[in-house]
């Protein structure tokens, strides 16, 4: 196998969807290799790093973060005489590596993004596809949209979907909806990082329109960045939590009458997963390809264009077996041992 250095720069910011996948990667890696097989490259900045057992970590460089990225770390990787492996959208400019792409929504839906957002994802992702050795993506949905406003060659790139086992990690918080004055089965529940392509438009204008109805919101969020920022106003039924912890988030899915995910536009979309993994009665996604690809007839569809949805309609039985079926797709492990076929090849 070439020798391969992971970029650890994904170990200095909050556990979203993307270091989520690349620190569940990492850790099933660990367990299936042998010591010092696998080199993980860390800013010199780091403190907290993960207690692996074979992967070495080593601290390179006196530059941080994203000089770090772009000039120590492929500085490092070259002195090596090695390739890159980069879980986390963003590669090294001189020389991408093997790079995971896990959407393309700057080209998709640039509305909701800066213009300095999307000329610097443009540039990263126009450099890996026209010079990493492999790409990674995270479902056929996604794999199609690079090779759509990429042109890349189908062969260069690998689809490694995300999973769900972290979530066996968690214990559930008996104390969350207490906390945040909930009743057990009488709310609906939505969990996903503050951007509008996530839709939250879509659980406020429904809100609007369930005056009866309990919505509840998690993230790091508040009143005047909806109001001000999206351009809308909350409803009263439309509960903000702010920030929860795994454990009340998890008890917060397995209590509410149904987990909400309206969004617009993902490459995979781990939320509802964790969801149905989490004991979720009804999952509630939007009628997007993607959406159909990892869940298939196991959740609910909605139009999330469409406030007038008839709401009650929503809470129709799905079959156990279909959900447990969707699980059984995706293990972190499995993922893992498909990356690392493929970095051998």
């Amino acid at each position: 196998m070439e020798k391969i250095i992971i970029n650890g720069r994904f170990l200095l910011h909050r556990v979203t969807g993307v270091e989520r996948y690349a620190r569940e990667l990492c850790a099933e890696l660990d367990k299936m290799i042998e010591p010092g097989e696998l080199v993980m490259a860390v800013p010199p900045e780091v403190n907290d790093i993960p207690d692996y057992k074979n992967i070495k970590v080593v601290k390179v460089g006196r530059l941080h973060n994203r000089l770090w990225e772009h000039i120590s770390f492929p500085m490092y990787v070259s002195k090596q005489k090695a390739i890159s492996l980069n879980l986390c959208n963003v590669a090294p400019l001189p020389s991408p590596g093997i790079v995971a792409i896990h959407d393309v929504k700057i080209k998709a839906t640039p509305q909701y993004f800066s213009k300095k957002f999307i000329a610097w994802y443009n540039l990263l992702f126009s450099n890996a596809a026209t010079r990493a050795k492999k790409i990674i993506t995270v479902s056929e949905f996604s794999k199609r949209e690079i090779i759509k406003y990429y042109n890349v060659e189908p062969d260069r790139i690998i689809v490694i979907p995300d999973a769900w086992q972290h979530y066996e990690r968690i214990g559930y918080d008996d104390n969350a909806l207490e906390k945040y004055n909930l009743v057990k089965d009488g709310y609906s529940f939505s969990m996903c990082s503050l951007e509008p392509n996530k839709n939250f438009k879509w659980i406020a204008e429904v809100a609007k329109r369930n005056s009866e109805q309990i919505f509840a919101v998690s993230g790091s969020i508040n009143e005047k960045v909806f109001a001000d920022g999206l351009g809308f106003e909350c409803p009263e039924n439309m509960k903000l939590l702010g920030y929860v912890s795994d454990g009340e988030a998890k008890t917060l899915m397995r209590d509410c009458k149904a987990f909400l995910f309206p969004t617009f536009y993902e490459g995979f979309g781990i939320p509802p997963l964790e969801a149905i993994s989490a004991g979720a009665k009804q999952v509630v996604v939007s009628d997007t390809e993607v959406m159909h690809e990892v869940f298939g007839d196991s959740v609910v569809y909605i139009d999330p264009n469409d406030y007038e949805i008839d709401f009650h309609a929503l809470f129709v039985s799905k079959d156990d077996i279909k959900k447990q079926s969707v699980l059984d797709n995706y293990s972190w492990s499995g993922s893992a041992n498909k990356l690392l076929c493929s970095c051998c090849n």
